[in-house]
């Protein structure tokens, strides 16, 4: 088990694990336990908690934190050995192979202090444990020669890489180069800082001696060559393995640490020259610069041969669009021997996790493997089982080819780049050391295999959308019937043929109201259910259509009767009429309905449908779940909608809207106890505009919302700056709110930032609202109700009697006021029945401890009339007809 399965390191260290069981007549099985691509070097224990090869193997080396302490504990709970390289794990019963740090630095620091330096300095990433291990040694190893560490010569790097030694070189240089000699944690950080002393104008070794650790393969050719401690790699790696072996066979093997020498190896970056060196004697200046140029010549050839294989690697794989990257055939572009690639089993990932299992019994979950792929390179494949348990991966196939070879090393690298996990790949394949860690061959292989599954699938995706779109392309997905474009694609095919045919435009009056109170998938299936009953009523050669939203479109194939248009939309309406069953409530739903009759005047279909669109329109404006023919006149009435709706955006925008007041006043002395805020609109050029005429317009098109929201902001802030002057405290405001409003316009919030911001009392502000708007929802209605009602508002009922509110839904409501309305009021003393009504709804109100407000008093004998029915407050123009604020005021007293 290792991180990584190539480098200097990683790969010395397989390499040296691999000969000791070659001795053995065995086979390595090396399990990277990173994802695929990782190019880290900084290792942290990987996620794996699946028993990859545990099968086929018989005990484990495992490689500096690859797994997890819990994963090493199931392992031995199966009774198979394991040996760990470069990593203790406490409690664990195992040995330890690690290399002896202090033995190189000791001489390090013996060597550096032969050459007379006493300032020798330490540069290295503490956060790594073996180079904190480095580091005392060096500090024991000072104290030994008579020298006192210094703080000052510790210089902590970021990590071990070439970019920390030149930040070691730029602080050296900018304390003033405090050390004549500097050891270093790795090579990396060794010819990092020789590189930015170098670059900085200093002279190597005669300015600063410099000796690393490690002993990598650059090392030998940096300027100067660079003097370093040998990371006998290979010798620790045969350790292990021969540790492994005797295990295996059940000799007492203690457990505990297995040091591993550390040696130096002098070159010249430490101020010798090679004469008297541990390297051979230096040869002569030509003959060096040959052995140089024929090393550097075959370093080069190996990595191009990798780059250009990678390369035809990288090509293949990227075409799987071509050719599926699952049958490895790649691989034979390779020098890989076989190899054979595992995929999850229906595409599910192991569970990683599980609260209900322990550590330990999580890490024996054998999830199965689908083995999609397998390639021999000097044999035809054999056949090999389907679906395997990935205990039981790689395949005893590749572990046979694997013998054959004493160099031969079966790889299993993980198939996952991040969050995407397909299965694991296994590749037999010789032990590559050239290449920097996290960039060997099969990591680079097996992460492309993963982007080439990821492309595969994202194409296998395209393809369904695609036939999904093909299909959304002429049906709703919602009703399963015919949408805008096959419906038009229809029209046209009907008016192409010259034959007689009309267009009803379908509309549900209140779709919204059931859509916000009941929610969306409550509008959802009324939609699907007015699709049906819609369908059912017609014939096979006409077409139902859903145009979007709750709009339906009927293309009726011959109008002969009785399938004439108006026919067909009285059956509409009856089909319509019965209640439909929403989550387990009977809801009632209307539908205005337009028609327009094909003929020559039409050579678009779009213009069709609009004239059935308005034809609809106009018959929603005149009594909703009525129908209607489309007529020139009805085109003109839409423009002119059109124009106002135009016209009220900008004038929303411009602040062409006004807000009047209408007095509520004491039918007794005829005192203003209130006012009733009523929206105006000042056009440029019209004048004074009432709300009869745009409010239609704003309710439709949604304006109603920041219109009414204006409304409350403004009246709140006029009310509380007439209550500025003393005696006004308990002047009161009266507001209208519109259905839409009521249900979409989050009047609560609305209400809470008006009152906020004109710090008015809630008592002092009422709504008006009408019985309609209520008894769309009673159980939604009396939750909003009651949330206006928490804030401290009153609530009236506007219009009173012309609804259909029952006195059992009133008296659940927290109402505070009736208003009567204007049509009974207006029949006072001419109509005994209106007078016998208007005495019923005072006394019922009274009854209930609830206010009464007659509105449109026009008359002194109405107001007595009321007086003398019991009614205390009146509205109209007898009082004053709706004035702006300024006039307003001089009401108040």
């Amino acid at each position: 088990m290792t991180p990584f399965l190539g480098g200097w390191y990683f790969g010395g260290l397989l390499r040296g694990i691999a000969r000791s069981a070659a001795v053995e007549g065995a086979t390595l099985v090396a399990v990277q336990t990173q994802d695929a691509g990782t190019d880290q070097t900084e290792v942290e224990p990987s996620d794996l908690s699946y028993p990859v090869a545990w099968q086929r193997v018989s005990g484990f080396v495992v490689i500096i934190n690859a797994v997890h302490p819990s994963y090493l504990a199931a392992i031995q709970d199966t009774g198979k050995p394991v040996v760990i390289v470069s990593h203790e794990v406490p409690d664990l019963d195992c040995p330890v192979v690690v290399p002896d740090n202090g033995t190189g630095i000791r001489d390090a620091v013996e060597h550096l202090a032969g050459h007379g330096h006493e300032r020798i300095a330490f540069a290295g990433y503490l956060g790594a444990k073996d180079i904190r291990e480095r580091y005392e040694a060096y500090r024991e190893a000072l104290l030994a020669h008579g020298m006192e560490p210094d703080p000052g010569l510790l210089f902590p790097l970021e990590d071990n890489q070439m970019s920390s030694g030149e930040a070691a070189a730029r602080v050296l240089i900018g304390a003033g180069m405090p050390a004549t000699a500097v050891i270093t944690g790795t090579d990396a950080n060794a010819i990092g800082l020789m590189q930015g002393m170098t670059a900085a104008g200093y002279r190597m070794p005669e300015d600063l001696a410099v000796v690393g650790f490690d002993d990598v393969r650059g090392a030998q050719y940096s300027l100067p060559r660079l003097t370093t401690v040998n990371h006998p790699v290979d010798t620790i790696g045969r350790t292990a393995g021969d540790l492994l072996v005797r295990r295996i066979r059940g000799e007492n093997v203690p457990r505990g640490p297995r040091p591993v020498d550390t040696s130096l190896v002098v070159r010249e970056s430490c101020g010798c020259h090679r004469d008297g060196a541990s390297e051979p004697r230096a040869l002569p200046p030509l003959a060096r610069l040959e052995a140089e140029g024929r090393a550097h010549f075959r370093e080069r050839t190996h990595l191009q041969g990798i780059l250009s294989k990678q390369y035809v690697v990288s090509m293949d794989l990227l075409r799987a669009h071509e050719e599926d990257p699952r049958r490895l055939s790649w691989l034979g572009r390779t020098s890989a021997r076989a190899g054979s690639l595992g995929l999850w089993a229906e595409r599910r990932r192991p569970a990683r996790t599980d609260s209900e299992r322990s550590e330990r019994d999580k890490h024996r979950t054998d999830p199965p493997l689908d083995l999609v792929g397998v390639y021999m390179r000097d044999k035809p494949a054999a056949t090999q089982p389907l679906v395997t348990p990935v205990s039981e991966f790689p395949p005893a196939d590749l572990l046979d080819v694997a013998r054959q070879d004493v160099d031969a090393v079966t790889f299993v690298v993980p198939v996952k780049v991040d969050g995407s996990d397909w299965g694991l790949l296994a590749v037999v394949d010789a032990v590559e050391t050239r290449t920097g860690t996290g960039r060997e061959p099969i990591n680079h292989w097996a992460a492309l295999l993963t982007v080439a599954l990821d492309y595969q699938q994202v194409l296998a995706t395209l393809r369904e959308q695609e036939e999904r779109l093909r299909m959304a392309a002429q049906y709703d997905h919602l009703t399963g019937l015919p949408n805008r474009a096959l419906f038009l694609e229809r029209l046209r095919e009907a008016m192409s043929e010259d034959r007689e045919f009309a267009v009803l435009f379908v509309d549900l009056d209140g779709f919204k109201v059931v859509n916000d109170s009941l929610g969306h998938a409550a509008g959802d299936a009324l939609l699907i259910q007015v699709g049906n009953r819609i369908s059912h009523s017609l014939r096979e050669r006409d077409t139902a259509a859903r145009f979007g939203g709750d709009e339906f479109l009927i293309l009726l194939d011959g109008v002969a009767d009785p399938y004439t248009p108006t026919q067909v939309a009285e059956r509409m309406h009856a089909a319509l009429a019965p209640p439909f069953r929403l989550q387990g409530q009977e809801v009632v739903v209307t539908a205005s309905i337009g028609i327009t009759l094909g003929g020559a005047r039409y050579a678009d279909a779009e213009d069709l449908v609009r004239d059935a669109d308005i034809a609809m329109y106009w018959s929603k404006s005149q009594r909703k779940g009525s129908h209607a023919l489309f007529d020139v006149a009805m085109h003109a009435k839409a423009v002119v909608r059109l124009q106002i709706e135009t016209e009220l955006r900008r004038a929303i925008e411009r602040g062409e809207l006004e807000v009047h007041y209408q007095p509520i006043v004491q039918l007794v002395g005829g005192r203003t106890r209130a006012f009733e805020a009523l929206i105006r609109w000042r056009h440029p050029t019209r004048g004074l505009v009432l709300p009869e005429h745009f409010l239609a317009v704003a309710e439709e098109t949604g304006l109603v919302i920041p219109i009414g929201r204006w409304v409350i902001a403004e009246s709140c802030r006029q009310l509380a700056a007439w209550q500025r002057t003393p005696g006004r405290e308990d002047l009161r405001i009266s507001v209208n709110i519109s259905n839409r409003q009521f249900w979409q316009g989050g009047l609560v919030d609305d209400v809470t930032e008006a009152l906020r911001v004109s710090r008015l009392h809630p008592r002092n502000l009422a709504f008006e609202i009408t019985e309609g708007v209520i008894m769309n929802n009673i159980g939604l209605a009396r939750k909003m109700l009651e949330d206006l009602h928490n804030l401290g508002c009153e609530l009236h009922i506007d219009d009173f009697g012309t609804g259909y509110s029952s006195l059992e839904a009133l008296h659940r409501l927290p109402i505070d006021a009736l208003k009567i309305d204007r049509s009974f009021v207006a029949r006072l003393g001419v109509d005994t029945k209106s007078s016998a009504l208007v005495h019923t709804i005072v006394l019922m109100g009274g009854n209930l401890g609830l206010q009464l407000i007659a509105e449109s008093v026009e008359t002194e004998e109405q107001r007595e009339h009321l007086l003398r029915l019991g009614c205390a407050y009146g509205q109209g123009h007898l009082f004053s007809e709706p004035v702006p604020a300024d006039e307003a005021e001089r009401l108040i007293s």
